[in-house]
């Protein structure tokens, strides 16, 4: 039973089996995300991460979103991801920022999709790889993320003709479904 269902469900406001605090919505998304929703979990997190109606700990932020993203929450996913780029609550760490990214990329995120690009066209985290890159950018762009319309026009720069045709067949196969996306 999802939370959502057991707010719902008259029986458990007349039995007081949770204490919520309307008036607290720290506390309130705490005791949600206690439960074990992935939303409250990650939202949560964002607030720890920014210091909003709770003291800023980013290794609190670290705990809400590894939790929510093992439920495979995806916003949760692509912050946890940025927390190891970026090295807040957790040891720096970027190929574990392209393992979160990639599952949320495969969910759709456009934005772990053009970090996905961006590590794949630095080589950060893993392998340097320019037609992967594209690729990326390539999901991102036509999502409507238009941080990744720079990226594409930067890597074409650095392309072949060829390499991008590459990128472009890749994608096309991801969009059909054969083969997973992030597999060459």
């Amino acid at each position: 039973m999802n939370v959502d269902t057991l707010l719902a469900n008259p029986s458990i406001h007349a039995s007081g089996l949770y204490n919520l605090d309307e008036g607290d919505y720290a506390q309130t998304l705490a005791t949600l995300a206690e439960w074990g929703d992935a939303k409250a979990q990650h939202n949560l997190a964002a607030m720890y991460l920014e210091g909003i109606d709770v003291p800023l700990d980013y290794a609190q932020a670290e705990h809400w979103h590894r939790l929510s993203a093992e439920q495979g929450y995806a916003p949760a996913q692509y912050d946890l991801g940025t927390l190891y780029l970026e090295g807040l609550g957790v040891e720096p760490d970027p190929a574990q920022a392209a393992a979160w990214f990639l599952l949320a990329a495969r969910q759709g995120d456009l934005k772990a999709c053009n970090n996905l690009g961006i590590l794949h066209a630095t080589g950060e985290g893993v392998e340097r790889e320019m037609v992967q890159a594209r690729a990326w950018f390539l999901l991102a762009a036509r999502g409507g993320l238009i941080d990744a319309l720079e990226n594409l026009e930067l890597s074409a720069e650095e392309m072949s003709p060829e390499e991008l045709a590459s990128a472009e067949a890749l994608v096309a196969r991801w969009e059909k479904g054969e083969g997973e996306k992030g597999e060459a």
